[in-house]
Protein backbone atom coordinates (compact mmCIF):
# COMPACT_ATOMS: atom_id res chain seq x y z
CA UNK A 1 0.00 0.00 0.00
CA UNK A 2 2.94 3.15 0.66
CA UNK A 3 4.25 2.17 -2.41
CA UNK A 4 0.11 2.96 -4.20
CA UNK A 5 0.31 5.97 -2.11
CA UNK A 6 3.19 7.71 -2.93
CA UNK A 7 1.83 6.58 -6.88
CA UNK A 8 -0.94 8.40 -6.55
CA UNK A 9 0.01 11.42 -4.64
CA UNK A 10 2.52 11.55 -7.58
CA UNK A 11 0.07 11.92 -10.79
CA UNK A 12 -1.68 14.06 -8.92
CA UNK A 13 1.41 16.05 -8.06
CA UNK A 14 1.35 16.57 -12.19
CA UNK A 15 -1.57 18.74 -11.62
CA UNK A 16 -0.57 20.21 -8.81
CA UNK A 17 -3.38 18.84 -6.58
CA UNK A 18 -2.82 17.91 -3.41
CA UNK A 19 -5.08 15.29 -1.80
CA UNK A 20 -7.27 14.61 1.49
CA UNK A 21 -7.35 11.28 3.22
CA UNK A 22 -11.04 10.39 2.20
CA UNK A 23 -9.65 11.36 -1.81
CA UNK A 24 -6.52 9.75 -1.47
CA UNK A 25 -8.95 6.71 -1.02
CA UNK A 26 -10.77 6.96 -3.41
CA UNK A 27 -8.13 7.71 -5.72
CA UNK A 28 -5.59 4.75 -4.90
CA UNK A 29 -3.60 3.21 -7.57
CA UNK A 30 -4.31 -0.28 -7.69
CA UNK A 31 -4.59 -1.02 -4.21
CA UNK A 32 -8.39 -2.21 -2.59
CA UNK A 33 -8.64 -0.95 1.05
CA UNK A 34 -10.46 -3.33 2.74
CA UNK A 35 -9.10 -1.95 6.25
CA UNK A 36 -9.58 2.01 6.37
CA UNK A 37 -7.85 1.91 9.37
CA UNK A 38 -5.03 0.40 8.42
CA UNK A 39 -4.48 2.90 5.76
CA UNK A 40 -5.16 5.89 8.09
CA UNK A 41 -2.06 4.08 9.53
CA UNK A 42 -0.08 3.95 6.74
CA UNK A 43 -0.26 7.38 5.91
CA UNK A 44 0.96 8.38 9.04
CA UNK A 45 3.48 5.82 8.59
CA UNK A 46 4.72 7.30 5.37
CA UNK A 47 4.55 10.91 6.92
CA UNK A 48 6.47 10.04 10.08
CA UNK A 49 9.36 8.44 7.31
CA UNK A 50 8.78 11.64 5.44
CA UNK A 51 7.85 9.79 2.55
CA UNK A 52 4.85 12.20 2.48
CA UNK A 53 3.68 15.57 3.90
CA UNK A 54 1.02 16.78 5.20
CA UNK A 55 -0.81 20.12 6.05
CA UNK A 56 -4.02 21.80 6.24
CA UNK A 57 -5.58 18.40 5.84
CA UNK A 58 -3.89 17.82 2.69
CA UNK A 59 -1.30 14.54 1.27
CA UNK A 60 1.17 16.06 -0.71
CA UNK A 61 4.74 14.87 -1.64
CA UNK A 62 8.03 16.48 0.62
CA UNK A 63 8.68 19.72 -0.11
CA UNK A 64 5.69 20.28 -2.22
CA UNK A 65 3.18 22.38 0.03
CA UNK A 66 3.14 25.44 -1.88
CA UNK A 67 0.57 23.24 -4.49
CA UNK A 68 -2.06 23.80 -1.44
CA UNK A 69 -2.20 27.52 -2.22
CA UNK A 70 -2.50 26.83 -6.25
CA UNK A 71 -5.46 24.15 -5.06
CA UNK A 72 -6.98 26.63 -3.39
CA UNK A 73 -6.96 29.19 -6.04
CA UNK A 74 -8.18 26.95 -8.54
CA UNK A 75 -11.68 26.55 -6.73
CA UNK A 76 -13.26 30.01 -8.13
CA UNK A 77 -11.57 29.39 -11.20
CA UNK A 78 -13.17 25.78 -11.54
CA UNK A 79 -16.12 27.65 -10.80
CA UNK A 80 -16.72 29.86 -13.14
CA UNK A 81 -16.16 27.56 -15.78
CA UNK A 82 -18.30 25.46 -14.81
CA UNK A 83 -20.81 27.86 -15.28
CA UNK A 84 -20.25 28.71 -18.56
CA UNK A 85 -19.76 25.03 -19.05
CA UNK A 86 -23.74 25.15 -17.67
CA UNK A 87 -24.63 28.10 -20.20
CA UNK A 88 -22.87 26.17 -23.47
CA UNK A 89 -24.97 22.73 -21.87
CA UNK A 90 -28.52 25.10 -22.02
CA UNK A 91 -27.63 25.58 -25.73
CA UNK A 92 -26.25 21.97 -26.56
CA UNK A 93 -29.81 20.32 -24.83
CA UNK A 94 -31.56 21.60 -27.88
CA UNK A 95 -29.20 19.86 -30.34
CA UNK A 96 -31.25 16.53 -31.85
CA UNK A 97 -29.66 13.10 -31.09
CA UNK A 98 -27.13 14.25 -27.85
CA UNK A 99 -27.52 12.43 -25.40
CA UNK A 100 -25.19 13.63 -23.08
CA UNK A 101 -22.90 16.62 -22.30
CA UNK A 102 -19.60 16.05 -19.97
CA UNK A 103 -16.82 18.39 -18.47
CA UNK A 104 -13.76 16.45 -18.28
CA UNK A 105 -9.69 16.90 -18.47
CA UNK A 106 -8.43 19.82 -16.19
CA UNK A 107 -11.57 21.64 -15.38
CA UNK A 108 -12.97 18.39 -14.01
CA UNK A 109 -9.71 16.47 -13.00
CA UNK A 110 -7.37 18.98 -11.73
CA UNK A 111 -4.60 21.43 -12.88
CA UNK A 112 -7.06 24.08 -14.03
CA UNK A 113 -5.68 27.42 -14.43
CA UNK A 114 -7.49 31.06 -15.45
CA UNK A 115 -6.43 31.15 -19.17
CA UNK A 116 -7.66 27.32 -19.56
CA UNK A 117 -10.51 27.18 -22.01
CA UNK A 118 -13.06 24.47 -21.18
CA UNK A 119 -12.89 20.46 -22.29
CA UNK A 120 -16.29 18.71 -22.97
CA UNK A 121 -17.41 15.50 -23.79
CA UNK A 122 -20.21 14.69 -25.63
CA UNK A 123 -21.69 11.43 -26.59
CA UNK A 124 -24.60 11.57 -29.62
CA UNK A 125 -26.92 8.40 -31.04
CA UNK A 126 -25.43 6.17 -33.09
CA UNK A 127 -26.07 7.35 -36.57
CA UNK A 128 -25.94 10.97 -36.27
CA UNK A 129 -22.47 11.65 -35.22
CA UNK A 130 -21.67 13.92 -37.71
CA UNK A 131 -24.92 16.12 -38.21
CA UNK A 132 -25.15 16.75 -34.60
CA UNK A 133 -21.55 17.70 -33.98
CA UNK A 134 -22.25 20.53 -36.45
CA UNK A 135 -25.32 21.36 -35.13
CA UNK A 136 -23.63 22.25 -31.91
CA UNK A 137 -20.61 24.10 -32.92
CA UNK A 138 -22.63 26.11 -35.34
CA UNK A 139 -24.45 26.87 -31.96
CA UNK A 140 -21.71 27.58 -29.82
CA UNK A 141 -20.14 29.91 -32.84
CA UNK A 142 -23.12 31.88 -32.69
CA UNK A 143 -23.72 32.18 -29.15
CA UNK A 144 -19.68 33.10 -28.83
CA UNK A 145 -19.15 29.54 -26.47
CA UNK A 146 -16.84 28.21 -28.75
CA UNK A 147 -12.80 27.83 -28.21
CA UNK A 148 -11.08 29.06 -31.71
CA UNK A 149 -7.50 29.83 -32.05
CA UNK A 150 -8.19 33.34 -31.06
CA UNK A 151 -9.62 32.72 -28.42
CA UNK A 152 -9.32 30.32 -25.85
CA UNK A 153 -9.69 31.00 -22.04
CA UNK A 154 -13.63 30.39 -20.72
CA UNK A 155 -14.26 28.92 -24.39
CA UNK A 156 -16.07 25.72 -24.94
CA UNK A 157 -13.55 23.29 -26.60
CA UNK A 158 -15.52 20.88 -28.73
CA UNK A 159 -12.30 18.27 -29.02
CA UNK A 160 -14.06 14.75 -28.53
CA UNK A 161 -17.21 13.14 -29.59
CA UNK A 162 -18.67 9.22 -29.55
CA UNK A 163 -21.98 7.31 -29.90
CA UNK A 164 -23.81 5.87 -27.61
CA UNK A 165 -22.64 2.72 -29.08
CA UNK A 166 -19.21 3.51 -29.15
CA UNK A 167 -18.27 4.12 -24.96
CA UNK A 168 -15.61 1.23 -24.80
CA UNK A 169 -12.34 3.49 -24.49
CA UNK A 170 -9.92 0.52 -24.05
CA UNK A 171 -9.98 0.70 -28.05
CA UNK A 172 -7.81 4.14 -27.39
CA UNK A 173 -5.91 3.15 -24.92
CA UNK A 174 -2.12 4.15 -25.40
CA UNK A 175 -0.56 1.22 -23.01
CA UNK A 176 -1.53 -1.18 -20.34
CA UNK A 177 -2.40 0.79 -18.41
CA UNK A 178 -3.27 4.05 -19.46
CA UNK A 179 -3.30 6.22 -16.67
CA UNK A 180 -4.63 9.55 -17.64
CA UNK A 181 -7.73 7.44 -19.55
CA UNK A 182 -8.39 5.65 -16.36
CA UNK A 183 -8.79 9.20 -14.33
CA UNK A 184 -10.23 10.67 -16.90
CA UNK A 185 -13.17 7.91 -17.04
CA UNK A 186 -13.59 8.39 -13.32
CA UNK A 187 -13.33 12.35 -13.51
CA UNK A 188 -16.23 12.83 -15.90
CA UNK A 189 -18.68 15.72 -15.05
CA UNK A 190 -22.26 14.97 -16.43
CA UNK A 191 -23.37 17.92 -16.96
CA UNK A 192 -26.30 17.45 -19.02
CA UNK A 193 -27.03 13.64 -18.41
CA UNK A 194 -30.98 13.23 -19.01
CA UNK A 195 -30.70 9.19 -19.57
CA UNK A 196 -27.89 8.25 -17.12
CA UNK A 197 -24.86 7.83 -19.84
CA UNK A 198 -22.64 8.20 -17.39
CA UNK A 199 -23.58 4.99 -16.22
CA UNK A 200 -23.05 3.34 -19.13
CA UNK A 201 -19.46 4.39 -19.57
CA UNK A 202 -18.75 3.40 -16.42
CA UNK A 203 -20.37 -0.25 -17.58
CA UNK A 204 -18.69 -0.31 -20.99
CA UNK A 205 -15.66 0.56 -19.07
CA UNK A 206 -15.24 -1.97 -16.34
CA UNK A 207 -11.53 -2.72 -17.14
CA UNK A 208 -10.97 0.72 -15.86
CA UNK A 209 -12.25 -0.44 -12.09
CA UNK A 210 -9.28 -2.64 -11.31
CA UNK A 211 -6.92 0.36 -11.26
CA UNK A 212 -9.06 2.44 -8.98
CA UNK A 213 -10.99 -0.22 -7.15
CA UNK A 214 -11.99 1.64 -4.01
CA UNK A 215 -13.93 4.58 -6.51
CA UNK A 216 -17.43 3.76 -5.26
CA UNK A 217 -18.33 5.02 -9.02
CA UNK A 218 -21.60 7.35 -7.34
CA UNK A 219 -21.95 11.36 -8.85
CA UNK A 220 -23.36 13.24 -7.15
CA UNK A 221 -23.29 16.74 -9.63
CA UNK A 222 -24.05 19.77 -7.68
CA UNK A 223 -27.19 20.95 -8.91
CA UNK A 224 -26.15 24.08 -9.76
CA UNK A 225 -23.49 22.10 -12.01
CA UNK A 226 -26.77 20.56 -13.80
CA UNK A 227 -28.13 21.09 -16.90
CA UNK A 228 -31.93 19.71 -16.89
CA UNK A 229 -34.04 19.50 -20.47
CA UNK A 230 -37.11 22.05 -20.63
CA UNK A 231 -40.77 21.20 -22.27
CA UNK A 232 -39.87 23.17 -24.90
CA UNK A 233 -36.24 22.08 -25.42
CA UNK A 234 -37.78 18.22 -24.71
CA UNK A 235 -40.33 18.58 -27.43
CA UNK A 236 -38.19 20.14 -30.56
CA UNK A 237 -35.59 17.91 -30.17
CA UNK A 238 -37.98 14.80 -30.03
CA UNK A 239 -40.16 16.76 -33.50
CA UNK A 240 -36.41 16.75 -35.07
CA UNK A 241 -35.47 13.06 -34.08
CA UNK A 242 -38.87 11.70 -35.47
CA UNK A 243 -38.23 14.39 -38.49
CA UNK A 244 -34.43 13.20 -39.13
CA UNK A 245 -34.86 9.44 -38.14
CA UNK A 246 -34.90 8.18 -41.64
CA UNK A 247 -33.63 8.33 -44.81
CA UNK A 248 -33.90 12.29 -44.74
CA UNK A 249 -32.15 11.97 -41.83
CA UNK A 250 -29.16 9.89 -43.23
CA UNK A 251 -29.04 12.08 -46.01
CA UNK A 252 -28.30 15.25 -43.80
CA UNK A 253 -25.56 12.90 -42.38
CA UNK A 254 -24.29 12.14 -45.30
CA UNK A 255 -24.08 15.70 -46.04
CA UNK A 256 -22.96 17.06 -42.77
CA UNK A 257 -19.93 14.27 -43.11
CA UNK A 258 -18.78 15.56 -46.28
CA UNK A 259 -19.00 19.50 -45.37
CA UNK A 260 -16.62 18.87 -41.95
CA UNK A 261 -13.76 16.02 -43.59
CA UNK A 262 -13.57 18.27 -46.52
CA UNK A 263 -12.72 21.12 -43.37
CA UNK A 264 -10.62 18.58 -41.93
CA UNK A 265 -8.69 17.80 -44.63
CA UNK A 266 -7.53 21.31 -44.78
CA UNK A 267 -6.66 21.42 -40.63
CA UNK A 268 -5.84 18.06 -40.23
CA UNK A 269 -4.32 17.18 -43.26
CA UNK A 270 -1.66 14.44 -41.58
CA UNK A 271 -4.56 13.13 -39.44
CA UNK A 272 -4.30 9.70 -41.15
CA UNK A 273 -0.64 9.31 -40.31
CA UNK A 274 -1.71 10.53 -35.99
CA UNK A 275 -1.52 7.15 -33.77
CA UNK A 276 -4.52 6.63 -31.60
CA UNK A 277 -2.68 8.54 -29.20
CA UNK A 278 -4.65 12.04 -30.14
CA UNK A 279 -6.61 11.80 -33.55
CA UNK A 280 -9.83 9.49 -34.08
CA UNK A 281 -11.82 9.90 -36.97
CA UNK A 282 -14.58 7.48 -37.49
CA UNK A 283 -19.05 7.26 -37.49
CA UNK A 284 -18.42 6.42 -34.23
CA UNK A 285 -15.95 9.18 -32.65
CA UNK A 286 -14.58 11.97 -33.41
CA UNK A 287 -11.24 13.00 -31.28
CA UNK A 288 -9.10 16.00 -32.31
CA UNK A 289 -6.04 15.62 -29.18
CA UNK A 290 -3.18 16.80 -31.34
CA UNK A 291 -1.29 17.19 -28.64
CA UNK A 292 -2.09 14.25 -26.06
CA UNK A 293 0.02 13.92 -23.30
CA UNK A 294 -1.13 10.76 -22.17
CA UNK A 295 2.80 9.36 -22.58
CA UNK A 296 4.01 12.03 -21.12
CA UNK A 297 1.82 11.39 -18.02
Amino acid sequence: MPDSIIKTLAYFDIFNTPLTREELYHWLWEEKVSDFTNFARQLDDLEKEKKISKKSGYYFLPERAKIINIRQRAAPITEEKMQIAVRAGKKIRWIPFVEAVFVCNTVAGGGVKKASDIDVFIVIKNGRLWLSRLLTTIALSIFGLRRNKKHITNKICLSFYATNDGLDFSKIKIADPDIYLVYWLENLIPVYDPNNILKKIRHQNQWAKKYLPNASGDYQILYRWQVIDSKLSKAIKYFFAKAWAGEYGDLLESQAKKIQQAKMKMSLPNHNKESKLGVVISDHMLKFHESDRRAEY
